[in-house]
């Protein structure tokens, strides 16, 4: 992947969890309003992501991982590197709040407080979305997109590893478990595979990809208010708009895959400094909406003051920023655990023969057999 490209992968993709993470901050339980305009982008970020990580996942796949077990064990590494520190706090940050400050927490439209056991099972597992139950787990709503994402990676490894009819129907049973809606959003994330596939091969003109650039730009940001002409809800959730952003999106990174092909490479120091701030990306998309609560409740009372400003959004900053080098130590030792669940065992050597040649593991050693037609007989080692 050209490093220009990479880097604006990473920009984009770090600006949209900090996008959903201030709309959710501006709420006026915790700074009253403070930069309010963000919350109307979320669903959008949220189709960015899965457009992103198809995009992604189709790049390692093709790059990386050619077989079905590194790919599955980058997978599960990757979710629950963040996934099982991020149940540990909300667990944690929600019980407390409960018992210091209830009225943010009981009878509140985003606290789950019902089944908690089942949903944090749940939840572990991503199957918390399946058939559309919503089980995110107490206050951390936006868990809800990773039930889609890790039924949509195991759909693309059944795509890319499976061999003849059977993935087609091992596809089927997948969305029989996780019902229409899974099943509906799915082409919002092979938007991004296509994006991959067709990029390979294909480069725009300057001129034209500037224009695409610019105008899918403009357009995503003028999204939140072209949706309501748009707008097809079904099961509760926007399905037209998801689409129009999708292949917004999906122009924007046809036109800046071709012009980030043109020009300079990045300052050593700046392509640094991108990949260090973009690695956060997913620790704050599932640790910034506990993070909220607890700095509003431990924080100034007065939700409008500077001082929680200051305390729900740099507090939650400091707190991911500290937590991502833990969260990386994680994933590589998970990483290396399911590899070594993963992984078939080796195909076992054929016997040798008495006119095989000798190989390594045939061990000359020190004999007092005679030497027959100038030939030094062999000993084995067992």
């Amino acid at each position: 992947m050209q490093p220009k490209f990479s880097a604006y992968l990473d920009v984009v993709r770090f600006l949209a969890a900090l996008t959903v993470f201030l709309g959710h901050a501006a709420g006026k339980h915790w700074t009253q309003g403070f930069l309010w305009q963000l919350g109307a982008y979320g669903d959008t970020c949220v189709v960015i992501f899965f457009v992103l990580s198809g995009f992604v996942i189709a790049w390692v796949a093709d790059n990386k991982e050619s077989n079905w077990w590194t790919y599955g064990a980058n997978r599960i590494a990757r979710l629950w590197s963040v996934v099982i520190p991020a149940l540990v706090l909300t667990c944690v940050i929600d019980y407390a709040g409960v018992m210091v400050a209830p009225e943010i927490y009981v009878d509140q439209p985003w606290f789950n407080g019902d089944h908690l056991a089942l949903r944090y099972v749940a939840s572990l597992f991503l199957v918390h979305e399946s058939w559309h139950i919503a089980y995110a787990p107490g206050s951390n709503q936006p868990f809800w997109s990773l039930g889609y994402e890790a039924f949509y990676y195991v759909a693309f490894g059944l795509l890319t590893f499976c061999k003849g009819h059977k993935k087609y129907l091992a596809l089927a049973a997948l969305f029989m478990l996780g019902g229409p809606l899974m099943l509906a959003l799915f082409p919002v994330w092979m938007t991004g595979v296509l994006a991959y596939r067709l990029s390979r091969n294909r480069t725009l003109p300057l001129p034209a990809a500037l224009v695409l650039f610019v105008a899918s730009a403009l357009l995503l940001l003028a999204s939140p208010f072209l949706h309501p002409a748009i707008s097809v809800q079904w099961m509760g959730q926007e399905i037209v708009g998801r689409y129009f952003d999708a292949v917004l999106f999906f122009t924007n990174l046809m036109a800046a895959h071709s012009l980030f092909k043109q020009g300079a490479p990045l300052p050593p120091g700046l392509a640094h400094a991108i990949k260090k701030i973009a690695s956060t990306t997913f620790v704050l998309y599932l640790f910034h909406r506990p993070l909220i609560q607890l700095f509003s409740y431990i924080g100034p009372a007065d939700a409008g003051s500077w001082g929680r400003r200051v305390l729900v959004i740099g507090g939650t900053l400091l707190i991911v920023t500290l937590a991502t080098p833990l969260c990386e130590q994680l994933q590589r030792y998970l990483r290396t655990l399911c590899l070594r669940w993963l992984t078939p065992p080796p195909a076992p050597m054929p016997a040798h023969t008495v006119n095989d040649t000798l190989t390594p593991e045939y061990e000359l050693v020190k004999t007092d057999r005679p030497i027959v037609e100038g030939h030094r007989q062999p000993a084995l080692v067992e």
